[in-house]
């Protein structure tokens, strides 16, 4: 009897993954792999996302430093469609993948402050730009509704370039600490400079990590 994917972080050592039937590459194309993998977390490897047990060598630490996260969520309300909608977002939580800024620039921009604001676009555009969010560290408010995240029913296992794995409804044996954290769309840390082990916190691309590929 087949048993449910799932994700066990080792301690100081790889991602072991379990019946993941999609392992994909950034371009979608799937990665050829086995029911039982180990993936590389430490950012060392020679043969990602596989782990070659570099981890050891280089006295890799899977311990987070939570002191450091930025752990409280954020909220911007307004008005959508003459909706009332609140967008919440937990900054630890995002991996700055930008595929809500991809989906609405308008809704979403970095560059702006307040970043989020909700009214300057439509609620199409809003749902896109949430369900586009591989982290979970944006959850949609309607009404008086309680915050959802805005995920699809699909088993997914994606290697991000230069970036995490990003994960759709695979079990993982691990903490999900992050305010508001979705048990079935997150992202794991690849670099091993997170300082929200097993979770991406976007270090890769404060630290200019690069994975080898082109």
């Amino acid at each position: 009897m087949p048993t449910h994917p799932k994700i066990t972080p080792v301690e100081n050592g790889p991602l072991m993954v379990t019946n993941v039937p999609n392992l994909r590459d950034a371009e979608g194309e799937p990665i050829e792999a086995g029911e039982k993998m180990a993936l590389c977390r430490c950012g060392l490897s020679a043969k990602k996302p596989f782990c070659d047990g570099s981890h050891n060598a280089a006295g890799f630490s899977s311990t987070s430093d939570t002191s450091k996260i930025r752990n409280t969520p954020l909220s911007y309300a307004g008005k959508v469609d003459g909706t009332d909608v609140t967008v919440h977002y937990t900054p630890v939580l995002c991996s700055h993948a930008a595929e809500c800024v991809k989906a609405s620039g308008a809704i979403f921009d970095p560059a702006r402050k307040p970043w989020i604001v909700p009214e300057n676009g439509t609620m199409a555009d809003l749902l896109v730009a949430m369900s586009n969010c591989p982290s979970g560290a944006l959850r949609l408010e309607v009404g008086a509704s309680a915050p959802q995240h805005m995920v699809n029913g699909d088993v997914d296992m994606m290697v991000e370039r230069h970036g995490p794995y990003r994960v759709k409804n695979v079990a993982l044996e691990a903490d999900f600490n992050g305010a508001g954290a979705s048990q079935t769309k997150y992202v794991l840390c690849r670099c091993g400079h997170s300082k929200n082990k097993p979770f991406c916190d976007g270090s890769h691309r404060d630290e200019g990590w690069r994975d080898g590929s082109e």
